[in-house]
């Protein structure tokens, strides 16, 4: 998997160890970097349901009694 481009971007991004990324090079950490915010985004907005789910419930309840 490591010989195409998605599979070294698949590898970088999935990349933990604190020596390897010490050697990373500059793109390296930029595909990285790109990813985990990526990740944290989607993270947010996945947070934000939840409440909105719970003001739909509870503006239902209100409409209700």
């Amino acid at each position: 998997m490591e010989d195409t481009p998605l599979g070294q971007t698949v590898l970088i991004r999935k990349e933990n160890d604190k020596e390897r990324l010490k050697h990373f090079t500059q793109h390296e950490h930029r595909i990285r970097n790109e990813w985990r915010n990526f990740i944290a985004n989607q993270k947010v907005s996945e947070n934000k349901q939840p409440e909105y789910f719970a003001k739909m419930f509870e503006d239902m309840f209100r409409k209700l009694f």
